[in-house]
């Protein structure tokens, strides 16, 4: 998968240094399963967002959706595994992150979604 860097530009804060990018249905669908940890830093990145899944995941995650205008609309704290986050309609992110990733990201923040470019 692409590798993503992901800023909240409100508040100069990077939430993710390298983030995977899953933009096919197989890739959002499979997403965080079956992962041990998410370190601090990394993330994964669900285009289009809109609903999430914890099912057969073994860590909690913070969740950010993502509008249409890369304005947040929601923020999600500390989701278990084996759960089912709410459905937004029309999202045009859902960001997940380490448990505590988005612990000052707030609704109305600006996200910026920008490519990894790889060192020589």
């Amino acid at each position: 998968m692409r590798q993503v860097r992901v800023v909240n530009q409100t508040r100069a804060e990077v939430l993710a240094e390298r983030a995977e990018l899953a933009t096919s249905h197989w890739a959002r669908f499979w997403g965080l399963m079956g992962r041990h940890e998410l370190p601090q830093g990394s993330g994964l990145v669900l285009q289009p967002g809109g609903g999430i899944h914890t099912w057969f995941m073994r860590i909690p995650i913070d969740v950010i959706h993502v509008g249409q205008n890369n304005v947040v609309s929601h923020v999600l704290h500390g989701i278990r595994p084996w759960r089912f986050g709410p459905l937004f309609v029309g999202s045009k992110q859902a960001i997940e992150l380490p448990i505590g990733g988005a612990e000052h990201t707030r609704p109305g923040d600006e996200i910026l979604i920008e490519p990894v470019t790889s060192s020589p």
